[in-house]
């Protein structure tokens, strides 16, 4: 088939960026309704948190999965999966009434977070894009935070005007609407199918064989295109690799306590919103220069830079408290850089410049479960340092210390990375 002129990743990037922003950036809005729920139900803040808990599980197992999917699967049946169970779990929230049926939701919003956002998705955007990959990736992962600052407060208004279970079945329509269309009215998910390269692939340097790669006995995998599974898993940089992504999900979920933290410290409601959409659009924006940061200084500088931002962040946070909001504001910069929603990026920027994009798909998704699992643990973690404790200096503090170890073993990683990029030929 002869190539199409005109370039179709840019439209595959819109409906990723779409795809992102509808359903992670949906499911993050369920923090907006949780007040509603427990006023209409009569359920318990433990009780309604422990679903944030339950789908972070569910996340971390659909994502051990992955790999076994894609191989059966095409990735834009993967997301069109995900998709669905997200508006499923859209539709049952919005008729639940007993708290089994919630977290049935709960297991509904994993699947989803599993097989409708980070994984497939960057599979997608891999196929798509050589030169610049990071960058276009950070786009498409910012999309989930855009989504969240703006799908917030309108379903704030929603649920004021209207009610919570209202809300959720317009945001089922809406996610149903976008994502279907993007997924089957424009969405490839690999250029070959449109008779098309990807872009850059003309500036890249010869990556070797594009079949898997077999190592002899006693020799080290060679520059190439990338190597398997079953190669990685015998590198000490994979397991140094997915210990770190998992310190880093759980030491940079302390981004879900800062509400509750700043009333502990007598921060009104309004304000600590105002300051949390702010920061919700700051982490939006860092993650598109962080990843133009990746493809130009690499995935070594990245992981300093937010690891070390994320710190300060948490330091700058605590002894602010509630001063003056532009105090606040100058606090939280840092932490957008390297909190929670931008750490997503982590394992898409390190996997493939660790183990190469070759065999991507069927290694991502361990990387993506460990950050997903960091953040589940992190909950009950940060839960019982508070109560231990009485305050929030001791979980902040060791959420600090578990992220400077994350950074060290992911640092370690790389720097015994498997796989070597290979430099481009000069004329």
């Amino acid at each position: 088939m002869a190539e199409k002129t005109k370039f179709q990743g840019w439209t595959v990037l819109v409906c990723c960026f779409l795809i992102m922003f509808f359903v992670l950036g949906g499911i993050q809005t369920f923090a907006v309704t949780m007040p509603a729920i427990m006023k209409d139900t009569g359920f318990t803040l433990g009780q309604v948190a422990l679903m944030s808990t339950i789908a972070t599980v569910t996340a971390f197992l659909a994502n051990m999965f992955f790999g076994a999917l894609l191989k059966r699967l095409p990735a834009k049946i993967i997301v069109f999966i995900g998709c669905t169970f997200c508006v499923v779990n859209f539709l049952v929230i919005s008729v639940a009434k007993t708290l089994f049926v919630m977290y049935f939701t709960s297991f509904l919003a994993g699947v989803a977070l599993g097989l409708g956002t980070v994984a497939p998705i960057s599979v997608i955007v891999n196929n798509w894009f050589v030169k610049n990959r990071s960058t276009y990736m950070s786009v498409v992962i910012a999309g989930s935070m855009f989504g969240g600052a703006i799908i917030m407060p309108l379903m704030g208004l929603m649920i004021y005007h209207f009610d919570w279970r209202v809300a959720n079945k317009i945001l089922a329509a809406a996610t149903a609407i976008v994502t279907y269309t993007a997924i089957f009215g424009f969405l490839t998910d690999h250029p070959a199918k449109k008779g098309q390269k990807a872009y850059g692939s003309e500036e890249a340097p010869t990556s070797g064989p594009t079949e898997e790669i077999t190592l002899q006995k006693e020799r080290k995998p060679e520059p190439s295109g990338g190597v398997t599974m079953a190669e990685a898993k015998k590198t000490a940089s994979f397991w140094l690799l997915l210990f770190g992504v998992l310190l880093i999900g759980c030491s940079t979920n302390v981004e879900n306590f800062l509400p509750v933290y700043w009333r502990s410290v007598d921060m009104s409601v309004t304000r600590s919103s105002s300051v949390m959409g702010l920061y919700a659009l700051l982490t939006g924006v860092f993650a598109i220069l962080l990843g133009r940061v990746s493809d130009k200084l690499g995935g070594t500088f990245y992981i300093l830079l937010t690891a070390s931002c994320f710190i300060l962040g948490v330091f700058l946070v605590y002894t602010a408290g509630a001063a003056a909001t532009p105090l606040v504001i100058l606090a939280i910069i840092p932490f957008a850089i390297g909190g929670k929603k931008t750490s997503t990026l982590t394992p898409p920027l390190v996997v493939a410049e660790s183990f190469g994009r070759l065999h991507y798909g069927a290694i991502i998704g361990y990387f993506a479960g460990a950050l997903q699992l960091g953040i589940a643990v992190s909950n009950p973690l940060i839960g019982a340092l508070h109560k231990a404790s009485g305050g929030y200096q001791l979980p902040f503090t060791v959420m600090g210390v578990l992220s400077v170890v994350g950074l060290i073993l992911v640092l370690l990683a790389l720097k015994k990375a498997p796989y070597k990029a290979p430099k481009k030929a000069t004329a």
